[in-house]
């Protein structure tokens, strides 16, 4: 991720018919914006930096003077009409956009875009984004927008609710955009809530390109699955003992606790004498006594006035077998149709939604909600602007009539849907309907074949009685097998899936990866200088740490390495050191891996807090220009009575933007 700020603009339309204005470039490196005094408008121009790309969290809002109703002016105080905010940013490939947002003077929710530099823009090749819900999901959010062109990629966090969401640019920028009215309270003081679990140790995590994030959701996925697993499992055992049961039979060798134990099923049933008998054993000796009971029987002769009836019952059954293919083919046509309707419906959902943005953009930017304004209605072909008015007699529908349109269709092809669905439930009745009475002639078609033998002799009657209870049986038993062995296997496999879920769980490590402990050495390091070479002397400089817990500042306070937090004991001024150096560090660290996500980009507003040494102050500045020297970019608005600063941002070749007494808008 790459994001460097080249030029902004503040405009502010005067009641009296004049413009306020103020334009700055801003260079790779250390930028210092100046003046001689306090409420000269460094933070309005500051602030902006995160309004004007709708990171309004990190501000509340506060553009200071652009949102007043009066500008403070050399002639006086000026009322506003409105006003605006202009960025010009670049990405690692140098390719600008150029954003503009109205201040009316409450901040406009749309955002105009163009692809190009601020010194170029026109009305011409404008694109219309928006900001709020859908930000950074819709295809006209700003922030899906911003997130592509300065390569922040989607980051997956774990949330309160142990689900996953994304992680924020508002995240990001809390931990490199130091604002001054509550940036200085703590370490990432203006981190928005928005759900997601340890967001500092996330972003930081982020920031410096640590595994935690990854390692995290590969864990907290894994104990996910560990439960869906074991639901599966109890769910699975009570369906098959009630399955089991239900036939007068029991089952063991299946253990109450997933992954506990050995998978061994077995299904048997207790005959006379206490004796077990498993199912197998069962279905094998009944096969064995019908095989003996049939190769016994004797033939007699046919009767023939059981042909006729053999007749009706096999035409009977091509009657239910012709009917019984005409509806399963009906219920595979009407299945291909609820496939293509339910195609159509996604078409429209999509359609519905461009509409809905479309819709939510014009209204934002007080637009006309015409769905033709600028092409033929008919052929949809390029008109000259002379002729839109003579088109509007044409009865062209609106946005809201489109989306009210599309809508209709959508519910009206769900109610296709829903009839055809139901249609086809009717068939499914019948046609198992038709298969049982199919079935049931098989049966008996089968029992006249059997009669057309002839006259049975009642012992032979007795031992067709006692094959058809032995054939009633063996169906029971291989029904009876056929299904519990499905259901084992499934219940099998969620057995193994269990073990190969639960052994990669055991070898994640619950601390961090040894690349992980490299880097926050190397952060700690980096931390630790920053803080000496700003005088930081509250305690010993070696006792602060970088907890691996929580990737915050700790104090070691004793010999048995009890940690606390770095502001416990802390003097005022040298918690702005810590805060300080911790930013910093994060920035010069973003080298030290390949996946991290710093922006390469640092703002700093007033460093100079609870009246800290100015000889460490102006230290402050040469760690800046050491940061810089590796690309990136760090922005510092400061009051500079003495004009110290500005002699030691010369020495060190920093771009100085020097307003001296002047109000920053005039």
């Amino acid at each position: 991720m790459h994001l460097r700020y080249s030029r902004v603009r503040l405009e502010a339309k005067l009641f009296n018919g004049k413009l306020a204005s103020c334009e700055v470039e801003l260079r790779p490196g250390a930028n210092l914006i100046l003046t001689d005094s306090n409420t000269q408008g460094k933070s309005t121009l500051v602030n902006a930096l995160a309004v004007g790309l709708g990171l309004d969290d990190l501000v509340k809002g506060n553009v200071a003077a652009l949102v007043k109703d009066t500008l403070r002016g050399a002639q006086g105080d000026q009322r506003i009409v409105e006003a605006a905010i202009l960025l010009e940013i670049a990405n690692a490939s140098n390719e600008l956009l150029t954003i503009r947002r109205s201040v009316k003077p409450e901040l406009s929710r749309g955002m105009l875009v163009r692809r190009g530099p601020l010194s170029q823009w026109s009305e011409a090749g404008l694109e219309e984004y928006y900001l709020g819900s859908g930000s950074y999901t819709d295809t006209r959010g700003f922030h899906r927008l911003l997130s592509e062109f300065i390569g922040f990629p989607e980051v997956q966090v774990i949330s309160q609710d142990d689900g996953v969401m994304r992680l924020y640019l508002e995240y990001i920028f809390s931990a490199i955009f130091i604002e001054q009215k509550r940036g200085w309270a703590d370490i990432m003081a203006n981190m928005p809530y928005y759900r997601v679990r340890d967001p500092k140790k996330s972003t930081i995590a982020e920031l410096l390109g640590l595994d935690y994030i990854r390692n995290n959701l590969q864990r907290n996925a894994l104990r996910l699955d560990e439960q869906r697993l074991k639901a599966r499992y109890d769910t699975g055992i009570a369906i098959l003992r009630r399955h089991v049961n239900g036939r007068q039979f029991s089952i063991k060798g299946i253990p109450s606790d997933i992954g506990v134990g050995s998978f061994s099923p077995q299904i048997f049933r207790v005959t006379e004498g206490e004796k077990q008998q498993s199912l197998a054993d069962l279905l094998s000796a009944a096969e064995a006594d019908l095989a003996s009971k049939i190769a016994l029987a004797d033939l007699t002769p046919p009767d023939p006035s059981l042909q006729s009836r053999i007749d009706e019952i096999s035409k009977r059954i091509t009657a239910l077998v012709t009917r019984k293919s005409e509806l399963d083919n009906a219920i595979a046509a009407i299945r291909g149709n609820v496939r293509r309707y339910q195609q159509r419906l996604e078409v429209l959902a999509r359609d519905l939604q461009k509409n809905k943005e479309e819709l939510k953009i014009r209204r934002l930017f007080n637009r006309d909600e015409w769905a033709i304004t600028s092409a033929c209605p008919v052929c949809e072909q390029s008109i000259d602007g002379t002729l839109l008015s003579q088109m509007r007699s044409f009865p062209t529908m609106s946005i809201d009539e489109n989306v009210e349109y599309i809508t209709d269709q959508r519910n009206l092809l769900q109610d296709i849907i829903s009839v055809e669905i139901a249609r086809r439930e009717r068939h499914q009745v019948e046609s198992e309907q038709l298969g049982n009475e199919i079935s049931i002639a098989l049966t008996q078609q089968s029992e006249i074949q059997k009669s057309l033998a002839g006259a049975i002799p009642s012992e032979l009657m007795a031992r067709a009685r006692d094959i058809a209870r032995i054939e009633n049986a063996i169906g029971s038993y291989r029904d009876l097998l056929d299904q519990t062995s499905s259901e084992l296997a499934a219940l099998l496999n969620i057995w193994n899936e269990y073990l190969d879920v639960a052994g990669k769980l055991s070898k994640l490590r619950s601390d961090l990866s040894a690349d992980d402990q490299s880097l926050l050495r190397q952060f700690q390091r980096t931390f630790r200088d920053y803080l000496g070479r700003l005088g930081f002397n509250s305690f010993e400089i070696g006792s602060m740490v970088i907890d691996e817990g929580s990737f915050m500042p700790r104090v070691i306070v004793n010999d048995r390495d009890r940690r606390v937090r770095a502001d416990f004991g802390t003097s005022a001024s040298d918690w702005i050191r810590i805060i300080t150096a911790f930013v910093l560090a994060l920035h010069a660290s973003r080298d030290n891996s390949q996946k991290s996500n710093h922006p390469n980009l640092t703002v700093f507003d007033e460093p100079a807090q609870q009246n800290i040494d100015r000889q460490d102050y102006l230290k402050f500045f040469d760690i800046v220009a050491d940061v810089c020297r590796k690309g990136g970019q760090v922005i510092v608005a400061a009051t500079d009575k003495d004009h110290a600063v500005r002699a030691r941002a010369q020495g060190l070749h920093m771009h100085v933007i020097d307003f001296g007494s002047e109000y920053i808008l005039r």
